[in-house]
This record gives structure tokens, sequence and C-alpha cells, in this order.
């Protein structure tokens, strides 16, 4: 990934020698939502709902309610109400959509249960995001998406066919608010509880006449949040992050458009401390009794949002930051056939120490994690119409390089081997997938009213991986592990200072791993939507889609340790209804699905050679997941604006994984996963908001709204301890304030989780301790906005 072919020269050529152009154009732009329409910039203060939300969800500009899939979609404006700041917020929004944060900080995204958690920085999603059909291929790339938005739109269901890959469970597509042709600027500015506060501006309008641009910034700062429990005072949490967007919209003629966009974002923040619950011990050894005797005398963590620890002295500030570059060049070959290229790079660097134990002891800290990703993505597609035909056909290229490294520092009870004492060790995962993909849809109407769907998407990846656990320097480790190979082996085995310790069992050297994994996969798409009048859709689908295979950054005392998941399917099976209701501005939809779920990704664990029980991707041969859900939206009374979801998802295991791979609990017992809901997944979720507003005789009207998010109880992982249980919980956002009736201005006062609200959103073991992952506190504070 290295090859100077694949760097930002590159995308931005390519896609200029490329001539192009997108299915967009070859649908008709709904009124009001042409880029130099002021109500781009801001709805009116009491009209932000009662139009019809126009989506790219088939990659063509499309009324909600005419595409036939399950699709949640949110304003900009919508979500600047609701306090929306990142897209683990869209749990507000969008129901069956969870956010977790891993033992090591990596968000995991899921939608209707489908999703992986691992803790690597360079595994694939299932559920995967993008910025105006770019890809973000890995969660951790997704921070400052929320920034100036016109729309987010979050698909849920298998999307292989137009997006490939790795959004078996959905994708999330962030629509930017894009340059305008007459001159408009705006800003907001936000200051809340913990000193936090956020600044924002963008400017957009023309450069020429055939050139215009929208320049866009944000700043977000603010003190700790989370308190020690044992230095009064200390807190963590602060906040320091800042990103932008630069979009320049090029028209040289009429039939010829080209879209660059420049993005990136800074995270200086603190990473979160847990909160411990209990010590969950390994075998004691007696070099490591002192350890024993400390964790034994460390109370619970109280239940409360702020209380938390971590060591002092230690590392928690990140240093993080992204870029990337696209460029989308569109091309009208003919009135009814368009070319499309999207070329883009990103890069990410990351710095995120972690302190995983939730205590001020070095039980188990994560003092290093550093990663570095680059991916180089091309997509050319062409899209036309024939009579009843609509077809796109298009190819995908991707190539990405993540790296990984990380120093822990402990001193758990497993810190010990024979008469060598270690507290710090390494481990590395490097990883190179290149993805050649080709697709194609076609969409045929059969009467007026009846349309016939069928996709295909042919995918390869060949992935290179190399990896180990190793020593950090001092030869502590090298020197423990030489230990046990020399004992196994008969034969003296030396190891040296910094070198990798991962031992090959058939010969007992430490070797550095390197594996490889070539598959490819068919994902497909068939079905049937029946426009039953101008509101009113019925559809049905069959879907089947695909999640590459991948490996991870893990404890690897022997080579098997760092065999890979394969590929994972989902075959979805989908009915569902949109229609609004008479004499009433409000939009109604809901849908029923049933998926079989065929080698789902896991991080479990695995029996290996010497060390027998050590974590290890596994995959689950066989699972399903049924539900349904339900949405309403829009305006059911004058100046009232709504809207809300429910959804139901019943996940079960069907087949223990195979042999090397075991069933236990977080703990190490014995155990199946037959019978189980997969974790993370509760089967009830549901989303409100509802927004008042009060008119006046004169030019401005007051307001007062709120939001509501539920969601029942749920595993934090297999194996049904009552310790890694998450709660059911519903929080509560209120707002209230002042606008302009035009929309141009705007202040409200505002509280999040005004009751307080204590919740969990993960629970972990690292090594010695159970620790849980807080939700944040109630916060309040007062936003002001202005757009002209």
């Amino acid at each position: 990934m290295g090859n100077s072919r694949y760097r930002l020269r590159a995308s931005v050529g390519i896609a200029f020698v490329i001539a192009m152009s997108g299915p967009d154009a070859l649908a008709e732009t709904p009124q009001g939502a042409g880029p130099s329409d002021a109500s781009q910039i801001r709805p009116p203060a009491d009209d932000a709902y009662s139009g019809e939300i126009v989506v790219t969800a088939q990659k063509r500009s499309e009324r909600l309610s005419d595409v036939p899939l399950s699709i949640t979609a949110a304003t900009g404006a919508d979500i600047a109400r609701r306090g929306i700041n990142s897209t683990a917020d869209l749990a507000k929004v969008v129901p069956g959509f969870t956010y977790q944060l891993s033992n090591y900080g990596t968000p995991v995204f899921t939608i209707r249960g489908i999703g992986f958690y691992d803790v690597a920085m360079g595994t694939e999603p299932a559920v995967t995001a993008y910025v105006d059909q770019v890809p973000l291929p890995y969660s951790i790339m997704t921070r400052g998406t929320t920034l100036d938005l016109e729309r987010v739109e979050a698909l849920k269901g298998p999307q292989g066919i137009l997006f490939g890959q790795n959004s078996t469970g959905g994708a999330v597509n962030y629509i930017a608010a894009k340059p305008t042709r007459d001159f408009h600027y705006g800003g907001e500015a936000s200051y809340g509880r913990f000193n936090e506060y956020h600044v924002e501006g963008f400017a957009s309008g023309p450069v020429s006449d055939t050139l215009t641009a929208r320049l866009a910034l944000r700043h977000e700062g603010g003190d700790g949040w989370q308190k020690s429990l044992t230095r009064p005072g200390d807190t963590l949490g602060r906040r320091n992050f800042t990103n932008g967007r630069l979009l320049v919209d090029w028209n040289p003629s009429s039939s010829a458009r080209f879209e660059l966009s420049v993005s990136g974002w800074q995270d200086k923040s603190d990473t979160q401390a847990g909160q411990f619950r209990e010590f969950a011990p390994l075998p004691v050894n007696p070099g490591t009794q002192n350890v024993f005797d400390v964790m034994t005398m460390i109370p619970p963590a109280p239940e409360r949002p702020r209380a938390a620890d971590w060591t002092p002295g230690l590392p928690t500030r990140r240093g993080s930051h992204f870029g990337q570059i696209s460029l989308r060049a569109d091309f009208d070959m003919t009135d009814s056939i368009a070319l499309t290229s999207i070329t883009a790079y990103s890069e990410l660097t990351a710095h995120e120490p972690f302190d995983n134990d939730g205590v001020a002891y070095d039980s188990f800290n994560t003092i290093v994690n550093d990663g570095k990703i680059k991916s180089f993505f091309q997509e050319l597609r062409m899209a036309g119409t024939s009579g009843p035909l609509r077809w796109v056909v298009g190819g995908n290229f991707q190539r990405d390089s993540t790296r990984q490294f990380q120093v822990v520092q402990s001193e758990s009870s497993k810190q010990a081997v024979g008469p060598f004492i270690f507290l710090l060790s390494t481990y590395s995962s490097n990883q190179q997938p290149t993805t050649v993909s080709a697709f194609g849809n076609l969409e045929y109407a059969l009467t007026p009213n009846l349309t016939a769907t069928a996709g295909l998407r042919y995918s390869a990846q060949d992935r290179k991986f190399n990896g180990c656990m190793g020593d950090a320097g001092d030869g502590n480790f090298a020197n423990a592990i030489a230990f046990i190979a020399t004992g196994i082996s008969g034969s003296a085995k030396t190891i040296a200072p910094g070198g990798c310790v991962t031992l090959d069992p058939s010969t007992f050297e430490a070797t550095l791993v390197r594996s490889h994994l070539n598959e490819d996969n068919l994902s497909w798409r068939v079905g049937l939507n029946w426009k039953l009048g101008p509101n009113q859709l019925i559809y049905a689908n069959v879907t089947k889609g695909y999640k590459s295979g991948a490996y991870s950054i893990l404890p690897g005392a022997v080579t098997t340790v760092f065999d890979p998941v394969t590929q994972e399917s989902l075959l979805a099976y989908e009915a569902g209804f949109k229609t609004g209701l008479p004499g009433l501005p409000v939009r109604l939809s809901g849908a029923a699905f049933y998926y079989d779920y065929r080698n789902k990704q896991l991080v479990g664990f695995g029996d290996v050679p010497v060390f027998r029980t050590v974590p290890k991707l596994i995959n689950i041969p066989k699972s399903r997941v049924y539900g349904a859900e339900l949405e309403l939206s829009g305006r059911p009374l004058p100046h009232l604006n709504i809207s809300s979801g429910i959804t139901y998802v019943n996940s079960r295991v069907e087949k223990d994984p195979r042999a090397p791979a075991l069933t236990l609990t977080p703990f190490g017992a014995p155990t199946s996963y037959v019978g189980e809901a997969f974790p993370n997944t509760p089967r009830w979720q549901a989303v409100g908001d509802a927004e008042q507003t009060i008119p006046t005789s004169g030019s401005i009207s007051f307001f007062a709204g709120g939001s509501i998010t539920y969601r029942s109880s749920a595993q934090a992982a297999f194996g049904g301890a009552p310790q890694f249980r998450i709660d059911p919980y519903t929080l509560i956002d209120l707002r209230a304030g002042v606008q302009d009736v035009d929309g141009k201005w705007r202040v409200q006062i505002w509280g999040l989780n005004v009751t307080n609200k204590y919740y969990w959103i993960n629970v972990g073991r690292p090594i010695d301790s159970v620790s849980r992952y807080a939700g944040r506190p109630a916060t309040y504070g007062i936003t002001a906005s202005v757009r002209y």
C-alpha cells in the first residue's frame, strides 16, 4: 500500500481521465432540492418534517417512499436538533441500530443483530459507513461524519449488490451538504456541562460560473466527565476534536460534472476508563501472590455514571488523525445513459492508549495502541434506462494496508512463568487485503405499478497477514516463553529481547506468523415491489450477502491462534410496506425479516497446543435472526412534528462452532452457545422524537421537544454470565427555545439523559478483572445557530 501509485495524485488523476457521470442524473430532481435552494441550508423552522425525504440508497435520487428497502433517514437539521454528533448517536434515531465500545476502544456497529465485535482497528465491520457513497471501510474512521450534513440514511439488511461486501448488517450513508450556486453561510456554538463546547461554521457559494465550493469546520472541547474513585479531583474524558471538509463542484458543461471532497479530523481526546466490577483471577502463580492480595481488596465501582478509575501516570490521551480525498466525476453519454467514477484515498494514523481494567493499579493497561491504515478505492459504473428497464453495471477495486501494534503493561495473576516475572508484552497485526468486484442490477416494470428487481455482485479478495505476540525489549517475556519451549521440547530454546515469542507447535521455535486468505463470493438479490398509489408501496426481497474473512490482534502464544475466520454469509428474506395516512402529512412504514446466518464471526476461544484455552477468532456454523419493525413520522397535528420507530429482533445460535474452537463462558467454564441470543442484541428497541412549535404574531416562534430511546436487556458475551448482562434502559432528552420562522437563527436549551440514568454499553474481562463501560451522565447546555 506504500506504493506511490496509490497516493493522492493518482486518486485525483484517474477520475479526471475517466470521464464520468452518475445515475442521479437520470432521476428527476425533486422540486426544492436543488443546490441553489436556501431550504437545503436550513428548512423553515416549522417545516423541517413536512417534505418528502429524497435518498440515494440505490445510488440514484428517489423519494424515500419509493425505495423498496428498509431505510431510516433523517435530515441534517433534524440531526442537529437532537444532538446527534457521532455514528454512535444514531441509536437515538435508527431503531435496530446499536453501538458498543470494545475493550480496546474500537467502535462496533450493529443493525438487526448483525455486527462483528473485534478489538482490532484493521478489521472490516459488518455495518459499513459511507460519505456521499465513498466508503469509510473501518469503523474507527467514522469520527466526524456528522459535520454539515444534508441527511443520513441507514439501510438495513445486506447491501452487497451496490455497496459491496462487509455490509451484511446494513450500511450508513452520510450525505454532506453541497456547494450552492448562491452565497450562504452559517455557524453554531454550544456550551454545556463539564465545560463542553463546540463551534462550527460553513461558507458556500460560487467561485466562478462553473465552479462552486463549500467549506465546513468544527471544533469540540471540554473537561473530563469521569471521576477517579481514589484520587479526588482527578478526571478523565477531556474532549479535543477538530474536523473539516472542503467540497468543490465543477460543472464545465451540461453533461459533465466533477465533485472533489477533501476531509479530515484530529482527535486528542481522552479514551474512556472502565468501571471495575469484580476480581476474576486466573490460577495464581506464587510469583504473583501480591497481585492477588491487592486486587481482592479493591471494591466494585459504585453504580453511578461518572464513577471510574485508571492508573495514574499512564497515558490516556489519543493522538489520532484521519484524512480522505475523493473525486466523483459524472458524464452523460446520452440522454439515457450515464457513467460514474468515484476515486478515493483514505489514511488513518491512530494512537489510542486504553486503561482496560477500571482500577488504579497495573492489572491490565494498553499503554501503546497504535495503528496505521491506508485505503485506495475506485468504482466505475454505468447506468441507464430503456423503456421499462432501468439498469446499472460496474466494478470496484480496493487495496488496503492495516497495521496495529500494542504494548500491554500488566500485573495480573498470569504474569509469571516458573522463575520469570514479566510486566510488558506486545501484539502486532499487519494485513493487506485487495478486493476486486463486478456488479449489476436490473429493475423491470412488469406493469406501470409492478416492478421486478434482480442484482448480482461477484467479489474476490486476497488478504495477506503477518503478526505475532512479542517481547517488549526487556527480555523478560522472551525468557519466560523460552523457558516453556525448553521444558516441552526437551532442547534449549532462546528468544531474543524485542523479538516475536509466538511458538510454532511443531518445532517450538519463536516465529513471525505469515498467512494468506484468498476467498470469493457471489452476492445477489431478487425482489418485487408494487406501487398501490403515489405514496403506497409493498415490497418483498430475498438477498444474499457476505462479510470478508479476517485476522485479528490477539495474544498469540502459538501460531494457530492467528488462524483466520472465513467469510460469513447472510441469506435475508424481507417483506415490507410504506404508506401515507389519509388526510395527514404522516408516513408509516414497516417490515418483517428472517435471516439465515452462516459462519458468524466471533472473537471466542480455541484449544491450542501447550497453552490450551486462549482467545481466538472462530466461526459459528449456523444461526438465525427474525424480527419486525415499524416507523411513523410526519405532522399529525399543526405545528407538531414526530418521528418514532420500534424494532423486535430475535437472534439464536443454531449450531456450536467446530473444534478446535471452544464454547466457553467469559470465565472459562464449558458451555454451549446453542439457543443463546447474539451478544449486544436486545430483543426490543424503540426511539421517538416530538417537537411542538408555538407560533407568534411576529417573525419568531417558540418550540419545545424531546426524544426517548429504549432498549431491552442483552448479554455482552456468550455464556449467560450475570456479570455480563447489560440491563435495559430508557434515555430521555429534552429541548426548548426560540427561533426565526424562516429558519435563519435558532437558540435552544437542552438536556441529554435528563434523568441521569445509569446504564452501560459493554462489559469485558481484561485478564483478571470484570469491568463495565458506562454511558454518559446527564448533560445540559445551550446552543445558538444562524443560517443565511
